[in-house]
């Protein structure tokens, strides 16, 4: 049988856990570490002794390793997946923007072309020559 030892600080403790002062007190409020309050001392003065700390320790369920492994490589998995999606939805919507571009392209040249083929319209040339006229006109009476 391991030898009781009676610890009697949060220091002590945590020294003996292997672990920080502060989640030891965490394990204690959460987790329900064996910790002992003695009478008529300050809420802050503890003792806990190594033998229920150890018992409490083996009661305690473990984290599997191969378990956590396979939840991380399905994670993984999972994330890759929709990364995948993601950049699918990025090339769909890029060959989106290269269609609307191309056609905004056209378009553009499609009106320069009307705009410069009624520049050089005679009747057009006349229209807005009478108009010119008429303009000064209005203003000459």
């Amino acid at each position: 049988m391991a030898e009781r030892r009676i610890l009697n600080s949060w220091k002590e403790i945590a020294s003996y856990l292997g672990r920080g002062v502060r989640t030891v007190q965490r394990w204690e409020t959460q987790l329900g570490l064996p910790v002992h309050r003695p009478a008529g001392r300050d809420h802050s003065a503890v003792l806990a002794f190594s033998n229920e700390l150890d018992q409490w320790l083996d009661s305690r369920p473990v984290r599997r390793s191969l378990s956590s492994a396979a939840e991380s490589a399905s994670i993984a998995s999972t994330q890759a997946v929709e990364m995948q999606a993601l950049l699918r939805r990025a090339e769909i919507l890029l060959e989106k923007l290269e269609l609307m571009l191309s056609r905004n392209e056209e378009m553009h040249r499609k009106l320069l072309l009307t705009v410069n083929a009624q520049a050089n319209d005679p009747i057009q040339q006349d229209l807005r020559g009478s108009e010119t006229l008429g303009a000064a006109r209005g203003e000459a009476a």
